[in-house]
């Protein structure tokens, strides 16, 4: 049977990314940890990932609130380049496509980071179709943003599979009828899709 499996992005089939521009700023500029975290998680984080702030005014806070000298561009690199793909989620990604199951991503991103890592990586090919918050200025765990990447899937919500390293974002994705799997490292995930028999068990 042909099932829709959705994907998280950083965290799941990119490190997370976020965290280890936290440490970087932390170092490179003598931030407190603190102040950055809140910073890129908290309501100024949300208002770019949404596409309600340009990348420009978003840094300007930041630089304003550190009290550092750094450039937009400077600082959007440090944080794009801070993910990496996590190889054991992309040979899944593509597992999971070669048995025939629609493979969407559903990600709290920002315009320039999903750029920087398609031209590096190009990995939108690896996927059907998904949905960005930036695009839709709706972001996790808003039940909105769920019901969008299901109309997107070829099949109802519980023949949906949503893959989340956060768990608060994992709940809307069950209320609305998925099957969820709570993401720590790709040898759990690879059991729990066969567990689900969304691959071959070969044991």
């Amino acid at each position: 049977m042909r099932r829709t499996v959705i994907f998280d992005l950083g965290g799941v089939y990119f490190s997370d990314g976020t965290r280890q521009a936290i440490d970087k700023i932390t170092a490179g500029y003598g931030v407190d940890r603190r102040a950055v975290a809140g910073f890129l998680n908290g309501e100024a984080g949300a208002s770019y990932r949404t596409g309600r702030i340009t990348v420009d005014q978003f840094w300007q806070q930041a630089t304003t609130l550190w009290n550092i000298q750094a450039s937009a561009q400077e600082l959007s690199t440090t944080w794009s380049e801070s993910y990496q793909p996590n190889r054991g989620a992309v040979r899944l990604v593509k597992q999971l496509r070669a048995a025939d199951h629609q493979i969407l991503y559903l990600s709290d991103n920002t315009k320039e980071r999903v750029a920087y890592l398609e031209e590096k990586y190009g990995f939108l090919k690896n996927f059907d179709d998904g949905v960005f918050s930036h695009l839709v200025r709706l972001k996790k765990p808003d039940p909105m943003i769920y019901e969008l990447v299901l109309a997107k899937a070829f099949n109802p919500a519980a023949a949906c599979v949503y893959i989340d390293d956060k768990p608060d974002y994992l709940m809307p994705a069950g209320d609305l009828g998925m099957q969820v799997i709570a993401f720590k490292n790709a040898s759990q995930l690879e059991a729990d899709l066969k567990e689900l028999a969304l691959l071959p068990d070969e044991s």
